[in-house]
């Protein structure tokens, strides 16, 4: 609007200059027409430059309106929350969810930048309760005649589930008085944000727990204790070549450190340097996950691997009991999540 308005100045000035000149024209009779339409171009410059910034300030209006309302809106949730009334906030979670947690699979899990990598791999599902979650396990992977398309489906693609039971997880969110005093301070944000590394650290323990519990898959290597190059090609090769293409491997730093000092065949060391990742190696190709939880090497698709149910708002509610000692308020974020296994052959490993 400052470049329209500083326009509309300059085409004023050279208006009075103009109607000055054209002033002196009509005493001596001397205005030509190209004068005058000149004036006049100039005067609906004016008028178009008029229009466009009467548009810019109702827009600017309608956007403190909506701008107003989000702030009331908000300050209906801070109050609510300090009244100790229970509230739901439906963007608690991760930026992630298998495209999840606002969800980009569910609304709790949103795919977005994670401190657990393993939670933009895994399928979440937003769920309400219990559910049942069909799993593909097999797919037609090739043309057949058309007459042999119906038999040759049912014996090809094989259709399972996986039941969903969400536990509810909670975790105090401690607050100072001080803070909550200042009514600068947005105490629904900080909560969120909270909440969100909370139930971001919940969801990636439990999907190594169930990794953890898998008994198919495993791959032994050929001296105990030791981790070889061979040993890696074989935990490489142990998955199905289906699901080798979207696989990655999950370990600790104790296999990573052993990783580093393995080289191949041709003599090169077996990770690779990968500039366009924050961690900067891959192993075979496929990114590498740590997660210090994990007490085996993985390699999986973690998509087809497990599913996660994480529940598609979380419940907010202050607690006056639980720190009062410390001149704290504590706030007390609930919500429901469950991790099961889903295709066994989708996941090998190696202890």
């Amino acid at each position: 609007m400052k470049a329209l308005i500083e326009k509309r100045c300059k085409l004023m000035a050279e208006l009075d200059a103009m109607d000055e000149k054209l002033g002196e024209g009509i005493e001596t009779r001397n205005v030509s027409q190209e004068d005058i339409n000149a004036m006049n171009q100039k005067l609906k410059e004016v008028k178009e430059i008029d229009a466009q910034i009467e548009q810019q300030k109702e827009t600017r209006n309608l956007k403190n309106t909506k701008e107003m309302k989000e702030e009331e809106t908000n300050m209906e949730t801070r109050a609510m929350l300090l009244e100790g009334k229970e509230v739901e906030i439906r963007e608690v979670g991760m930026t992630t969810v298998s495209g999840a947690i606002k969800t980009t699979n569910g609304e709790l899990v949103q795919k977005a930048k994670t401190t657990h990598k393993i939670l933009e791999k895994a399928r979440i599902m937003p769920v309400n309760g219990k559910s049942i979650v069909p799993v593909q396990k097999t797919a037609v992977d090739k043309l057949v005649p058309v007459a042999e398309l119906a038999e040759y489906t049912k014996k090809a693609v094989e259709v399972g589930t996986v039941d969903l039971r969400p536990n509810k997880y909670g975790v105090v969110v401690p607050v100072s008085e001080e803070l909550l005093e200042q009514a600068s301070f947005d105490v629904e944000q900080f909560v969120r944000e909270e909440g969100q590394r909370a139930i971001e650290n919940t969801i990636a323990g439990k999907i190594v727990e169930t990794l953890e519990g898998a008994t198919k898959g495993s791959v032994a290597r050929e001296t105990e204790g030791v981790l070889t190059y061979q040993d890696v090609c074989n935990l490489y090769f142990g998955l199905k070549q289906e699901y080798r293409a979207n696989g990655v491997f999950v370990m600790n730093d104790n296999h990573l450190r052993a990783l580093m000092g393995l080289v191949g065949a041709d003599g090169q060391p077996i990770l690779q340097r990968d500039i366009t990742s924050e961690f900067g190696y891959k192993l075979f190709g496929k990114e590498i996950i740590l997660e210090n939880d994990a007490t085996k090497m993985y390699f999986a698709d973690m998509n087809k691997a497990v599913v996660c149910g994480v529940g598609s708002t979380a419940t907010v509610k202050r607690s006056d009991d639980v720190m009062f000692l410390v001149g704290a308020v504590a706030f007390k974020v609930v919500v429901s999540v469950d991790v099961q296994p889903a295709i066994e052959d989708a996941l090998v490993f190696m202890a």
